[in-house]
């Protein structure tokens, strides 16, 4: 179970790293994005056709990159020209069709079998009493640590992001001091689907890499969102961690094995139960 629980880390990094996602752009752009996961996988195809055409990994990789980019940019654009001023449950049911659009789009493009993706990261880092760590693991949980930490300097430390904080707490006053809102709106989906884009090009090559598959990674990726409450990236990075370290154990339970797909929906159902016990409380007393 332990070393399950360590090849759990390949997919518990790339939870906290897309949870991270989630939460940053939650809480500066006031949307949960439903299509985040979408808008990698269309980066990760157009890297695997580029590399089936011949292309060096690491041109096809910043292909993909790119690709992920310009279409969340793309998004990022139309949601603050037609949706700047809707709520943030209004823009997350948008996102929900941004997601069904992208998956039609990347059918029709990618077509609908699943694509051999080449990866950089399928080898083992090392091995420990006979527990092998997998350079995805590593790369994934380190990765998804430094995330959180760039992002909380940038937040807290730079100009940049004194400004999304001022966006995204006082709007209004924002715009009136000339902070160019739409633009950074943009930039922030374009970030965050580069980053997107850069998870899954490290663990779709060890996962199930058709798109459907690869997009509902979103699930488990929201429920490290609620583990950290959609605002701390500290607790996000925990949350997705866990939740793939739980799942690499149960992998190896015969009895439980099966049910360990639904551990993510098992904590989205605790962590809501848990956010409601003060008004079930109250409407009991």
């Amino acid at each position: 179970m332990l070393e399950g629980a360590i090849a759990g880390l390949a997919g518990g990094g790339a939870y906290a790293a897309l949870g991270l996602c989630l939460t940053l752009m939650f809480r500066l752009v006031r949307v949960v994005n439903f299509a985040q996961v979408a808008i990698g996988v269309i980066g990760v195809y157009t890297m695997a056709i580029a590399s089936e055409h011949g292309w060096p990994y690491g041109a096809a990789a910043l292909a993909g990159l790119l690709a992920a980019t310009l279409v969340a940019a793309v998004l990022g654009w139309v949601m603050g020209k037609w949706f700047g001023e809707a709520g943030a449950d209004q823009r997350s049911a948008i996102s929900i069709a941004f997601l069904v659009g992208l998956l039609a789009v990347s059918y029709l493009v990618f077509g609908t079998d699943p694509r051999r993706m080449p990866g950089k990261f399928g080898g083992s880092l090392f091995t420990v009493d006979g527990i092998t760590v997998t350079q995805a693991a590593a790369v994934c949980a380190v990765g998804s640590v430094v995330v959180a930490g760039a992002a909380w300097l940038v937040l807290t430390r730079t100009v940049l992001g004194l400004r999304l904080r001022a966006l995204s707490e006082r709007p209004t006053t924002a715009e009136l001091h000339a902070i160019p809102s739409r633009r950074l709106g943009v930039g922030m989906w374009a970030v965050t689907g580069l980053l997107a884009a850069a998870v899954l090009l490290v663990v779709a090559p060890q996962q199930t890499s058709d798109q459907t598959s690869l997009a509902l990674m979103v699930i488990p990726a929201g429920a490290a969102a609620l583990v950290g409450g959609f605002t701390s990236l500290g607790r996000t990075v925990a949350g997705g961690l866990g939740l793939g370290a739980l799942q690499g154990a149960l992998a190896h339970v015969t009895e439980l094995q099966q049910y360990r797909d639904t551990v993510p929906f098992l904590a989205i159902l605790a962590i809501l139960i848990w956010s409601q016990r003060r008004e079930v409380w109250d409407a009991a007393r």
